[in-house]
Formats: structure tokens, sequence, C-alpha cells
């Protein structure tokens, strides 16, 4: 094939990705206007990037406007920020660093949107022909849970997760299962080098490749040369990262020194029984069960926090007022039914019904081994994201073949019927093959009349001033003097981003320390609180009354500080203070 057909054949996708960003850019606009990301990750982010661009060092993740004066470092490592600071550098000589900054958060996740694009191409070319391929790329526009990660200001790690999982995914087709095991292992590594949100998918496919092996010699190469590859990678991302290594670092939320310890301890014993090849079935597993336990007894024995959940040393007020309340970390079943309807009912719900389909059918529409190999991904990502909300995403991605199939086939059968008016109907019905979830929402809505409509009118009219937690209501805390704030959690980031002031705590969980005091002075008796705000050197007490945070506190502790302050009911040391142009209140801490 030449340069000029490659060219052609890559072409039809370039353009749906194109059109598809100018769409996303469009619905996005308002959020790129604010110059901010989307939520308090992005946001925190943001500010990391900021920090890391003006000096800080590499090495060091320590956000020091957080929780002075014993500010905590931040449990994400500096990987998914390098091409944000690349297009900033630039772009800067161009356009100067602020709107450079805003650039970047654009082009970068719509950059992922692309290559998540053309994975899910790649890999519904294994099992259908080039155009229910496209389809399915293109279809990647529709699959909410996957949008809500790779739209313009979406900065934070959960999009690169979703791009490395459906690579992960396309190696297990390669045939050259050396190369497919050596890209595997480094995918892996840089998934969990990431983020550990990636473990469970990563123990699937590493548990699918040790069942092959057990069962079939042949496919120890592709198992030798991923855990070669997922060692090798891990223990170079982990120096890269952090610079050293120390042997007491051990953090349970991210790759550490245990974490390294364990995968070479089980290395040790499972790499030399691969490449030997035992003949007996019995004697590799046997192995397999020797480098599980060495693994595991090796994590136990130098880390035995970290066996259990990431968050096991999290302070039991922290857990119970706000871990709990972190929806994306929650099981889907406790989810408003509308956010289920939202992020299921989409392509996971058309996917999983067309592998139903295909299976129930007996279709032999394509490669059965192919075809298993995708559905054992699927239904192990569909597993993880009923456990995890935020993982949808992947479930999503990796259905969206699937689904290119099944509205592929749709509107072949319904453009095949011979009646107009049948005609017309179905393949009408093929857009809630597309989109059922939310067109059944957007109906339940329209019958049952504008919820937000309602809210807003409680909550009060856009007459009168912004809201809360828009940018301009926060960008009136710079006329202030530089202070130290506590403020809601959500709350915290925006303010890092917009102000030059520092934040008490924000809903990031390894500084639980300042996140337990910041409860306790929303929740305590006024004194107590006030003990509180003068020994971590607060200045002000800013918050918004709609906030959902502060409901909580409020319910649970009708006699604490905010359920006074939000009756109006202000201690002697607290002074109300006026910001022009924001919706937000504000109180100066006067010393005891």
């Amino acid at each position: 094939m030449t340069v000029t057909d490659r060219l052609r054949d890559k072409l039809p996708l370039l353009l749906i990705w194109l059109a598809v960003c100018a769409v996303l850019i469009f619905v996005s606009f308002d959020q790129i206007a604010s110059g901010i990301g989307w939520g308090p990750d992005d946001q925190l982010r943001q500010v990391q990037l900021r920090d890391w661009l003006a000096g800080q060092s590499w090495f060091d993740t320590t956000q020091y406007r957080l929780a002075l004066p014993d500010s905590q470092p931040m449990h994400w490592p500096r990987l998914v920020e390098l091409p944000l600071a690349l297009v900033i550098l630039i772009l800067s000589p161009v356009m100067g660093p602020a709107s450079a900054e805003l650039a970047a958060m654009v082009i970068v996740p719509l950059v992922a949107l692309g290559i998540a694009m053309w994975l899910v191409a790649k890999i519904a070319e294994q099992l259908f022909d080039r155009q229910i391929a496209l389809l399915s790329a293109a279809l990647t526009a529709t699959a909410v849970a996957v949008v809500a990660q790779l739209r313009p200001m979406r900065i934070d790690h959960h999009g690169w997760q979703t791009v490395l999982a459906l690579m992960v995914l396309w190696t297990m087709f390669w045939p050259d299962k050396r190369k497919a095991g050596q890209v595997m292992g480094l995918s892996l590594a840089l998934w969990l080098s990431i983020s550990l949100e990636g473990l469970p998918l990563s123990v699937a496919f590493i548990a699918l490749l040790a069942f092959r092996w057990i069962v079939s010699l042949d496919e120890g190469v592709r198992l030798f040369w991923t855990l070669t590859g997922f060692l090798a990678g891990t223990f170079i991302l982990y120096f890269a990262n952090h610079g050293q290594f120390e042997i007491l670092a051990n953090y349970c939320d991210a790759i550490s020194p245990a974490h390294l310890m364990a995968c070479a301890a089980g290395a040790i014993i499972i790499l030399p029984a691969i490449k030997f090849a035992p003949a007996s079935w019995i004697v590799r597993l046997i192995a397999l069960g020797v480098a599980g336990i060495a693994a595991l007894g090796t994590l136990y024995a130098s880390a035995p926090q970290c066996v259990g959940s990431a968050f096991g040393q999290l302070d039991p007020l922290v857990r119970d007022y706000w871990l709990i309340n972190v929806r994306e970390g929650m099981p889907i079943w406790t989810q408003p039914w509308k956010e289920i309807i939202t992020l299921f009912g989409g392509s996971i719900i058309v996917g999983l019904g067309s592998l139903a389909f295909i299976y129930g059918r007996r279709l032999n529409v394509v490669d059965r081994e192919k075809l298993f190999l995708l559905t054992y991904a699927l239904l192990w990502a569909f597993v993880v994201s009923l456990l995890v909300q935020r993982a949808a995403a992947v479930v999503a991605a990796y259905a969206l073949p699937l689904v290119g199939w099944a509205v592929h086939n749709a509107f072949l059968r319904a453009r095949s019927i011979t009646r107009p008016i049948t005609r017309i109907f179905a393949t009408v019905a093929v857009v809630f093959l597309i989109l059922p979830g939310p067109l059944v929402l957007g109906m339940i809505n329209a019958v049952g009349g504008n919820n937000a409509q309602i809210d807003e009118n409680e909550t009060g009219s856009p007459d009168d001033g912004p809201t809360c937690d828009s940018s301009e209501s926060l960008a009136a805390l710079n006329a202030l003097p530089q202070s130290n704030i506590v403020a809601p959690f959500d709350l915290g980031p925006e303010i890092l981003v917009q102000t030059p002031h520092s934040v008490l705590a924000t809903s990031h969980h390894r500084n639980d320390a300042a996140m337990a005091d910041q409860i306790q002075i929303f929740i305590s008796a006024p004194e107590t609180a006030h003990d509180i705000l003068v020994a971590r050197g607060i200045s002000y007490i800013l918050a918004c009354p709609d906030e959902a945070e502060l409901k909580t506190y409020a319910k649970g502790h009708p006699n604490g500080l905010w359920a006074k302050l939000g009756k109006n009911e202000k201690p002697e040391w607290l002074q109300p203070v006026k910001l022009s142009g924001s919706s937000l209140w504000l109180w100066r801490v006067l010393p005891k």
C-alpha cells in the first residue's frame, strides 16, 4: 500500500474526528470560556500543571497552597501533564501563557479522543468489516461515559485510562505474540502508573493469559513478554516519577516500593517457569500459585495496610462525611436513577444486548475466538463499572464495536422494508438504538416537566447574580488580601485556580488530616470550631448556602457552626464580608 493509499484509508476517520471535535467544542463553549476544568480533579490538575511550569520540581507533586503549613503531596504523577505542558510551551511564544494553557486544555483531551476512536476502529476491524469499524468509531461521540472523560477542558487522568484500556484490548488480537506481549505489558505499566484504578481490569487480562498458558504452552510467549514488559515498564516509570527508591514511602493509592517488590517477587518465580515450559499443566498451575503467594506475601510484609482498600487508613470522619458521598467511586445501585440511565442506557446496554443476540442466535458473523476476547473484556469491565461508577467509560468504549454492528445491521434491515411508512418508522427507530437511555430520559423529562426550572426557582433567579461556583463569583475573592480560606471541598480547587489564596482542604484524600479538621469546623460547636480555625491560621470562611456538603453537616449537627450560620446565627468572632458581584457568603475570622 502506497503512502497515498494509506492517507486515503485514514481520511474518513480523520474527518469523523474533526466533526466530533467541532461539536464538542461548541457544546463545551461555556466551560472553555471560563478557563477552568470541569470538576475538582481537572482544576487541581490545572494548578499542579501551573506549579510545575512555574519551576516546581517534576518529582515534587506537593500542593503548597493546601493545608498550610503541612501541605501533603498529591497522589497523581505528572505523566498526563506532559502533553499539556508540551502544547503550552509550543504555543506560549505565539499566543501568551494564558491562551496557550486554554488551548492545551482543549487540544489534548480531543487528541486523546481521536486516539480512542482510532483504537475502537482497530478493535472493530478484528471482528467486522471496515464500514462497521468506521461507524463504531463515529459512535464514540454518542457514548456518554466516554465523551464525559474525553471532552475539552477535561484534563484529569480518566480519559487516558480509557485510551490505555482500549490499547490493551487491541493487543490481545495481535498475531505476533512477542510484540503483542511487550506492548500490552508497557501499556499496563503506564495505565497503573497513571492510576491504580486500572488494577481490576489489569488483573483480569493477566488472569486470562495465565489461564491460557496453563492450558496451552503456546500462550506462554504472550504471557512472558507481557509480564516482562509490565515489570520493566513499572520500574522505569516509578523512577521517572519519583527519581529514587524510598523503601518506606509506601502509599496504597499509587505504585509504591511495596508494589514493585511484590511484582519482582512474583516475577522471580513465574518468568523462569514460563521460559522453561514445564510439560505438566499441574506444574504450571503450582508455579503460578507459588508466584501469586510470593507477590501477595511480599506486599503484606512490606505494606500490610495496602492489602485491603486504598482508603483503609482514611480518617473515619472523612470516610463518613466525604468518601461515601463521592458518587463516582460508589456502586451503580447507589446512583440516582437518571444518572444510571444516562451512563448505561447507551453503548453499554446496546453492546451487551448485541452480544446476547449474537450468542443467543448462534450467529456466525464473526471469528468466535476474537468474539470471546471482546466478550471477556466487556463483561469484566461491566462488572467493575457496577462496583465503581467512574469505570463506566471503559465498558462503554469496549461496547462500541458491537454497537456499530447492531446499528449497521438494523439500518440495513430497516431500509429493506418495502412499505414506505413502516420503512420510515423503522429507520427512525435506529436512532433509539444509538442513544436509548438519553432519549428515554428526555421523553420522561418532557412529560414530567423541566425539573431544572423548579430547582432554579427554589434557589434563586439568575437575575439575582452569578451562581456561587461560577468563575465570576469566585473571581471576586481576588479583591481580598492573600489569605488562608476554609471553603466546601469542591470549591477549593476553583479557588486555587482563580485566586492567589490558599485553602484548608479539597476533595483529595491524601490530605485527610486537613479534611477531618475542615469537617470538624463545620459540625462542631462555634467555640470548638474557632479553636481549630485559629490553630490552622484560617482568615476567612467561604460558603455557598446551597452546597450539598454543607446541608449534610447541618442535618447531622443542628448545633454545629454551619447549622447556625445557615440560620444567620453567627458567633461574635465572625465578621460578614460583602463580595461585590458574588453570591458567595464570606466571614472574616477574628482572633481569639
